[in-house]
């Protein structure tokens, strides 16, 4: 694939092209007026609104984890991710480990994050981002697919069969470093995207937790069960141990707190929840 493909296909993922998409197919307009509308539109947005998020971090558009490999990139749905391109740990890894081990732990990193807000990136996007070439990021999915733990792919998600109850087993094995991918053929092909929303609701239940929450503010706060955030809230303190730390810290970063999931009057009870978006 050569250059301009790869910077066509990376400009369909940008919020003003999926504007533009929504306003040809939802109102009937020419592309021409479509993209003109858009433009201004993001311009109005920029200006009124905008996530929050934290030093190094930057907001990009994923094609959204449902979407088939099958459907056209540009009538895919995109989500907004927040990531991490630069992140404490990574001046310790370059200094100890070397660029090579720095590449790979953002790379790793940048795929996992968004993969957990409800976005899957390309080794295109990898490579857009982190400012690196294709054969590298290639080169690096290739580094991880060898130790059993490829990164998440639009075909490796979509490939994976329907999902049952195993909640408590797949977020305790994905912080023993079992990647996802083996987790669901360990688990009856257990699927992903059922598996993500796990994880995300623990880490949503971990940081809650540390900042002295109720499980009846928390239920109000994530919309779950009681009697599942009970669950959590006992995972969470059984595997709130040394060994496990760095892997619960970087899963409490890998998601934030999305504004319309917090309601009055929870949201009292949550003040610094909507500034601390990107870091949740």
């Amino acid at each position: 694939m050569n250059t301009q493909n790869i910077n066509n296909r990376l400009a369909e993922k940008t919020s003003l092209h999926s504007i533009q998409i929504e306003l040809q197919q939802g109102y009937n307009l020419s592309p021409i007026e479509a993209q003109v509308l858009a433009r201004r539109l993001q311009q109005l947005m920029d200006e009124q609104t905008g996530l929050a998020r934290q030093p190094g971090q930057i907001i990009y558009h994923a094609v959204a984890i449902e979407e088939s490999p099958a459907k056209p990139l540009s009538r895919c749905r995109k989500v907004p991710v927040c990531l991490s391109v630069l992140a404490e740990d990574d001046v310790q890894v370059w200094a100890t480990e070397g660029p090579e081990a720095l590449r790979r732990l953002r790379v790793h990193r940048l795929a996992y994050e968004a993969l957990l807000q409800g976005g899957v990136l390309t080794q295109e996007d990898l490579a857009a981002i982190l400012g690196l070439g294709l054969k590298t990021v290639k080169r690096i999915a290739a580094f991880f697919r060898s130790q059993g733990r490829p990164l998440p792919s639009r075909g490796e998600i979509r490939d994976m069969g329907r999902s049952v109850s195993h909640k408590t087993p797949v977020i305790r094995k994905y912080i023993q470093d079992v990647s996802l991918s083996r987790i669901s053929l360990q688990l009856s092909r257990h699927g992903i995207p059922s598996m993500v929303r796990y994880l995300r609701h623990f880490a949503l239940v971990m940081v809650l937790e540390d900042r002295g929450l109720t499980p009846a503010q928390m239920q109000s706060v994530l919309g779950i069960s009681e009697n599942l955030i009970t669950e959590y809230r006992a995972l969470y303190h059984e595997l709130n141990v040394p060994e496990y730390a760095r892997a619960l810290e970087r899963l409490k970063q890998a998601v934030f707190c999305p504004p319309e999931t917090v309601e009055k009057p929870a949201a009292e009870a949550l003040p610094d929840c909507r500034a601390e978006k990107g870091g949740l």
